[in-house]
């Protein structure tokens, strides 16, 4: 009984690694691109698609000769060792955080929606905006105390644009140059246009903290170029704005979460120790 009891167990044995051999076989029979002993398949290709992405017949070649050529680069670095680097593993660490914290912050963000009714009330609240453009001088710079500053200085009775052309980290609008007329929604950061577009002309913002720096606006002219404007004509501008600002209150909360649930240190001081 015994001796039957292994040679059914030698079976099993045998059976699974036939079966993992026939799965890795079936993988590499079907493979679309091949380098040395690394294989590319359909599964694998299409994994690395970004979303909506569809290959064709025209474009599957190219695709596969620049997968061929990182592959053999890839190689060859390894070949070297370069993975064994140890600077180079930290960054290749950080790629997979950062890569993760992408994915599932797309997923976090997948979950917002806007309801007809929000988007139909922040329209209503801000339809006179949609009917003017305004014509804008500013100072950027990257220091919150030196924002400060120089917005006191203005309204001390300093020239905004002497300052704008001293201080101003601009790269758009140049040492206090003037911009083009600016149509609301053209923008990228909804709450700084709406900032603006509350201003009547020479009016001066306060510190506005934006992706750029520290803003302060000048409005040098505001012009009515509509009579009139329809919700559907803005209603995707709408949706966006709302689904940002959703988005962001949302990952705030969480992060918010997050953070009074583990133990976080800053130690910026450690940094310069010897």
């Amino acid at each position: 009984m015994k001796g039957i009891k292994q040679g059914e167990k030698m079976k099993r044995i045998i059976l699974l690694v036939l079966f993992a051999f026939l799965i890795l076989f079936c993988e590499k029979g079907d493979y679309i691109a091949r380098v040395g002993n690394s294989y590319l398949t359909k599964k694998t290709l299409d994994a690395q698609l970004p979303s909506g992405v569809e290959l064709q017949k025209e474009n599957l070649s190219q695709i596969l000769e620049k997968w061929v050529s990182a592959e053999l680069l890839y190689q060859e670095a390894k070949r070297k060792g370069l993975d064994k680097k140890e600077d180079v593993k930290c960054r290749l660490e950080q790629l997979i955080k950062d890569y993760l914290v992408n994915e599932f912050v797309e997923e976090e963000v997948g979950k917002i929606s806007v309801s007809p009714a929000e988007a139909l009330d922040y329209f209503n609240k801000h339809k006179e905006e949609f009917l003017y453009e305004v014509k804008i001088s500013r100072i950027v710079v990257a220091d919150e105390n030196l924002a400060n500053s120089l917005l006191a200085a203005i309204k001390s009775g300093k020239d905004f644009k002497a300052l704008a052309q001293e201080f101003s980290q601009d790269l758009v609008l140049k040492g206090g140059e003037e911009s083009v007329y600016i149509p609301r929604g053209s923008l990228n950061d909804p709450t700084l246009e709406e900032i603006i577009f509350s201003l009547e002309p020479n009016a001066i913002s306060d510190v506005i903290k934006t992706q750029e720096g520290y803003q302060i606006i000048k409005i040098i002219d505001k012009k009515k170029v509509k009579k009139d404007i329809a919700f559907k004509d803005v209603s995707e501008y709408i949706n966006n704005v709302l689904k940002y600002r959703k988005s962001r209150e949302h990952l705030d909360n969480l992060l918010a979460t997050l953070r009074a649930k583990t133990k976080v240190e800053i130690r910026p001081e450690a940094y310069f120790k010897k």
